[in-house]
């Protein structure tokens, strides 16, 4: 059996739990730089001098060993590539085939998150950047597929709104992430309200754009409220698709005061 660990940092936040394995992985991504203590059982820690083998996983590879390191990664990514090519969707995600769309998109997140360009280091090789992004495309048309095949919206909701023909979106590609520059008009709050799960009440709101994109696609976006000031700043994910009218954007770093804005631009506007 595959021991198991769970690692905290100086803020006592807990990652785990994770395999050796995948210790290696997210260490030679520059994701663990912060490890203080170590448990192999989730509840009783100790320091990261007393686990040896967490301690020279974390260890930054030298020379050689960087090379060797991130032709190890390329190698295993194309061969999982190689092994899901016959295999259905649900199975790749690890779900049943009749998982709800919640529960595949969870698996989706958990999955495609090993794989954005934009976690590897600059030092990334371009063999392990071009792998990375070859996999976070396959697993993101996968997602696109699986969705088509599960989509039954329920009669009572209302159909998709019509493109906002006053609201400036700009969305641009930078290294596999997609900026989005959204102005919004007095009074207009349908980014926030026009979708049913691009809702502001899910910390998410609908971008209208024939910007050809996918599920899961990480975005950076700015928001920018006609008449005032203050802008939003907010990093996310794509959830979902309209083909040639848009894409909702699930914003994950949004503050309490962010939310505070949202609410009261919504507000005024409705009422």
């Amino acid at each position: 059996m595959t021991t198991q660990y769970w690692l905290a940092d100086s803020e006592a936040r807990v990652l785990g739990p994770v395999s050796l394995d995948v210790v290696r992985d997210l260490a030679m991504r520059g994701k663990l730089n912060d490890v203080r203590a170590v448990s192999r059982d989730g509840r009783q820690f100790v320091p990261l001098r007393e686990v040896p083998e967490i301690q020279a996983a974390l260890a930054p590879p030298q020379g050689d060993e960087v090379a060797r390191a991130q032709y190890d990664a390329t190698r295993q990514i194309r061969e999982w590539l190689e092994s899901i090519k016959d295999r259905q969707t649900h199975e790749v995600l690890r779900v049943p085939s009749t998982a709800s769309k919640e529960a595949a998109r969870a698996a989706f997140f958990a999955l495609v998150h090993r794989y954005l360009p934009s976690r590897l280091p600059p030092e990334a090789t371009p063999e392990l950047r071009l792998a990375c992004e070859d996999a976070f495309l396959v697993l993101a048309e996968r997602m696109v597929e699986f969705e088509k095949k599960t989509r039954t919206p329920p009669p009572s909701v209302a159909p998709r709104a019509q493109p906002l023909p006053n609201t400036t979106a700009s969305v641009t590609w930078r290294g596999g992430m997609i900026h989005v520059k959204l102005t919004l008009p007095r009074g207009d709050a349908r980014p926030f309200t026009m979708d049913t799960e691009a809702s502001w009440k899910a910390d998410a709101l609908f971008v209208v754009s024939a910007e050809r994109v996918m599920v899961g696609t990480p975005v950076e976006i700015t928001l920018t409220f006609e008449g005032h000031v203050t802008q939003i700043h907010a990093t996310g994910r794509v959830i979902g698709v309209t083909p040639n009218v848009g894409f909702g954007v699930k914003m994950l770093d949004l503050g309490e005061h962010q939310r505070s804005i949202i609410r009261t631009w919504v507000a005024r506007a409705q009422g």
